[in-house]
């Protein structure tokens, strides 16, 4: 019986029954005894498809089911609970059993004979695969395949401990036992939305508390406080943690030293998470020195250890990235880096690409960020995040704020504060790096309440610096201070060369290059003069610093207004010209970028028979009517195939400005803010004074205008909707007659009335 694989004994049954055989012709037809397959259907109608697909057998000398699950109940109520002190508890009650026998007891159930290697967050990575749970589970997704949800989660429970799996994410929960339940969780973290799977874990953990199952309960409840910093409102994590610790220091009024080496040892696992996220919250908080004394715990109880896993080696590394300790940061996730398989090293491969973006060295970041994996929590926010921050240090600035408006498009409910900053800020950097200092402090001026709101103290002290302001009440700019905040003040004020010193000790020149856009005149200043300025020359040519780099602020949402480096130009352009200079704006809008010759030729003159001459004379009005010296635009062939190239000039235009206000509206009113959201809406719309691309009729600019206002007529209806909804019927007839002079609106039924 036990010679043919299982899945095979299940097919033949399965062909016996659905074509109605007999019992003769299968056998013959598998080349099997018909005894074999009159036992097996026998055993498959009596106690179905688990049967036939058994291959485990617990062993003749193995402790009795009923005694195993009493001697696991030990740990589950009290998870500090030793080995010894277990043995000592069931000789009281006459039960005796060696101090082997509960070992082995306890690694089945998963307290216990963790893998070293996957110590970290989530035990169901540390737990081993017993013989059971192997055979059990491979049972299990046979008779899912087949659509059996109730009889796989019958088998999955009769399993002591299950490690990681995605099987239990496709099983109901009240199919589950409240240890499945558990280790499901583990599944679904960054798989559902983070408000959802706190609220199903502090469900989880309430109940497992209620039935004394504290165990179950400190493995979920560090699961949700990981969560919940994830979030990062940061006061509930720290009454989380708490709460979560009681378990570890007492359970059930034993009262435990938590310091305790044994206590220790036990449940490493969950009171090292619980330390990191402390340390973490506590940094959000500006206790900086709390944190530090948090992190030395940390490596406290890492050297009392004989082997310390890579992943407790990359969680303390995050959490010193965290404290913008970038050095300490490098080190420990290099040396996790070299100890993990090759699909964390992917993860991995995220930390340190910021960690080298944040030290300057773009190189070595692009390199690690090529095949690097980000979280699912925070897969595209991450990842744009990481490739603004390359643009600015490449000083590709247009693309750093194509990028920050990706971020705010990607934004949900996890990590907003810290990505809606990262955001603003890398929109506001670029702006200042093209010498569009006012434009770029009304943006971080209109994100500053909002972090006053909702008390994120870093933000609010760098905001504060760069905008020249007076520190807030209670700031906390005068102890605990974060490295980054500590660099913003120095560069404030001017003391440069310590200023540059810290940066590159501290990993954080790319905050300082940063910083050096909103307080520039220093680095004029050794420019003028001739001095070394110890920056590189991505980021010594941006107009900030250089005045002579042209920028051009073509604004053509309406009748064309071009401004260079903030001053008005009078000029005049042909309708084609004009279409040119957009195209070109929009197309190769800073320097290094470029257009085929063909594809303008295509558009702009097709019917031509010299096109080459026609751009050529167009390219003489533009230059005379804008200024732009010869050089800074130039026709190049790669391979036969020529290019007009931007040699150096930055562009913005109107109707780039306009996406920024619209994402952040998004962004905010998907994260509950309405009055933010309504205003950045408002701020968007006023944008449009006119029809765009008026008496420019070539392909290009006739999709263009269509796309723009398709898309504008879309926000303002839906804008519009939004204001009815709330009551404010005046201010959205108002906003549609205001752009009804733009675009001819489709009101649906519910603006008309």
């Amino acid at each position: 019986m036990y010679k043919i694989r299982p899945e095979v004994r299940l097919d033949i049954i399965r062909y016996y029954l659905d074509n109605r055989s007999t019992l003769m012709k299968t056998a013959l037809k598998f080349h099997v005894n018909y005894r074999t397959v009159f036992k097996w259907v026998m055993l498959y109608k009596k106690e179905g498809e688990a049967r036939l697909l058994r291959t485990y057998k617990r062993p003749w000398n193995r402790t009795k089911k009923e005694l195993e699950e009493k001697i696991a109940l030990l740990k589950e109520k009290d998870p500090t609970l030793t080995i010894r002190k277990a043995k000592e508890i069931l000789r009281k009650q006459g039960i005796k059993i060696s101090i082997k026998g509960i070992w082995g007891i306890w690694k089945r159930y998963g307290y216990t004979g963790f893998i070293k290697d996957e110590i970290g967050h989530d035990f169901t990575g540390y737990i081993a695969w017993s013989k059971e749970a192997k055979s059990k589970f491979e049972i299990a997704k046979e008779v899912f395949k087949s659509g059996n949800v109730k009889e796989t989660a019958k088998i999955l429970n009769s399993i002591p401990s299950l490690p990681t799996n995605k099987l239990l994410a496709k099983i109901p929960d009240n199919f589950l036992n409240w240890k499945r339940r558990v280790e499901k969780m583990s599944c679904l973290m960054g798989e559902i939305p983070s408000h959802t799977y706190i609220e199903k874990a502090e469900e989880i953990y309430k109940e497992l508390k209620r039935r004394k199952l504290y165990h179950s309960a400190l493995r979920i409840g560090v699961m949700e406080v990981v969560a919940l910093t994830w979030m990062e409102p940061s006061e509930k994590v720290l009454k989380k943690i708490k709460e979560v610790k009681k378990i570890i220091n007492s359970t059930e009024g034993h009262h435990i030293q938590d310091t305790s080496r044994r206590t220790s040892e036990l449940l490493f696992g969950p009171r090292f998470s619980l330390l990191l996220e402390e340390g973490i919250t506590y940094t959000r908080l500006l206790k900086v020195n709390k944190a530090y004394e948090t992190a030395k715990t940390c490596r406290k109880l890492l050297r009392n250890r004989k082997f310390i896993s890579p992943l407790s080696m990359l969680q303390l590394g995050i959490m010193y990235m965290s404290l913008e300790d970038y050095r300490e940061a490098e080190n420990l996730i290099l040396q996790a880096f070299e100890k993990v398989d090759k699909k964390e090293k992917k993860r991995l491969k995220v930390r340190l690409a910021n960690i080298f973006v944040s030290k300057g060295d773009w190189r070595k970041a692009s390199r690690f960020s090529r095949d690097a994996e980000f979280g699912a929590w925070s897969s595209l926010s991450g990842k744009y995040l990481l490739f603004s921050r390359l643009a600015l240090i490449k000083g590709n600035l247009q693309k750093a704020i194509s990028l920050g408006i990706e971020i705010l498009s990607q934004l949900k409910k996890e990590r907003f504060d810290q990505r809606i900053f990262s955001a603003f800020f890398t929109i506001a950097s670029a702006y200042a790096g093209m010498g569009e200092r006012v434009k770029a402090k009304n943006l971080l001026t209109k994100i500053l309440p909002f972090f006053k709101k909702r008390k994120v103290k870093k933000y609010i002290n760098i905001i504060e610096i760069l905008l020249s302001l007076s520190p807030s009440p209670n700031s906390h700019l005068n102890k605990d201070l974060l490295p980054s905040i500590k660099l913003a003040l120095l560069v404030k004020n001017e003391d440069y060369g310590k200023a540059l010193s810290y940066a590159k000790k501290k990993y954080l020149m790319l905050h300082f290059y940063r910083y050096l856009f909103f307080f520039p005149e220093t680095i004029i200043r050794f420019l003028e003069k001739g001095k070394p300025t110890g920056l590189p020359k991505t980021i010594l040519r941006l107009p900030v610093f250089n005045k002579k780099v042209p920028v051009y602020n073509i604004r053509f949402l309406g009748n064309l207004i071009v401004h260079k480096n903030q001053k008005h130009l009078r000029i005049k352009l042909q309708p084609k010209d004009k279409a040119f200079l957009i195209h070109f704006a929009l197309k190769a809008g800073e320097p290094d970028k470029e257009i085929s010759l063909e594809s303008l030729h295509r558009n702009f003159w097709k019917n031509s028979l010299n096109p080459s001459r026609n751009l050529s004379h167009l390219l003489v009005r533009i230059k005379k009517e804008l200024r732009i010296p010869s050089h800074l635009l130039e026709v190049s062939y790669k391979k036969d195939n020529p290019f007009l190239i931007n040699k150096g000039i930055h562009f913005i235009t109107d109707y780039g400005e306009s996406q920024v206000p619209l994402a952040q509206a998004k962004a905010f009113q998907r994260a509950g803010e309405w009055g933010f959201a309504k205003r950045e809406y408002l701020q968007a719309f006023k944008l449009f004074r006119g029809e765009p691309f008026k008496k420019m009729y070539d392909d290009w600019s006739d999709d263009k205008r269509l796309e723009i206002l398709f898309s504008y007529e879309k926000e303002v209806l839906y804008f519009a909707k939004e204001l009815r909804t709330r009551g404010r019927k005046e201010e959205a007839e108002k906003l549609l007659k205001k752009a009804e002079r733009v675009v001819s609106l489709e009101r649906d039924e519910s603006l008309k009335k």
